[in-house]
């Protein structure tokens, strides 16, 4: 009890009573004070048997997929539009989110990009490999044992892409999902 009366007596000037309640707008009065400091959002009410069917309610997240991005960016203009003189934390935050969906998606891509360019690469080489052979063979050189095997190898591999893509039509004719690895 002595530690609270010390700290009222301190507390409690003129000056300070004075200043809250020139702060709260009560002296002058001045009720713009105290609405600026309201995050208010004016609205008109609507009956819940007239509001159109939402088919997807969104709350603000990192989008993953290109819907989620659709919904989110509209959920930001719906939140601008909504936006009268209040706290704008809430679209920063739905921004922000839509900007990490983004930079994930842009990561990614460029990821699959490389990985497309790697295998282009690893194609046109096997492909320029198969062309030397089969122009030296017809040239009349002679094919080494490692050729041979290379070239049988080559076309076992051949062998088991074509069986594998048989499968998996076969799965889909069936109407089977099939998934394919990246």
């Amino acid at each position: 009890m002595p530690a609270f009366q010390k700290a009222f007596q301190v507390a409690m000037t003129e000056s300070n009573v004075q200043a809250g309640f020139r702060g709260a707008g009560l002296v002058p009065y001045d009720p713009e004070t105290v609405i600026s400091k309201l995050d208010v959002r004016l609205s008109t009410p609507i009956p819940e048997n007239s509001r159109p069917p939402t088919s997807h309610s969104w709350t603000s997240k990192t989008p993953r997929t290109g819907e989620d991005a659709t919904l989110q960016s509209t959920l930001i203009r719906n939140k601008i539009v909504q936006h009268q003189s209040s706290s704008p934390t809430h679209i920063l935050d739905a921004v922000h989110q839509l900007e990490k969906g983004t930079t994930q998606v842009m990561h990614r891509l460029t990821l699959l990009e490389e990985e497309v360019h790697s295998l282009r690469e690893a194609n046109n080489e096997l492909s320029r490999r198969r062309r030397t052979k089969k122009r030296r063979l017809q040239e009349g050189g002679s094919l080494s044992q490692q050729d041979l095997e290379d070239q049988r190898t080559e076309e076992e591999v051949a062998r088991q892409i074509r069986d594998e893509e048989g499968q998996s039509q076969r799965k889909r004719s069936r109407g089977g999902v099939v998934r394919t690895a990246m």
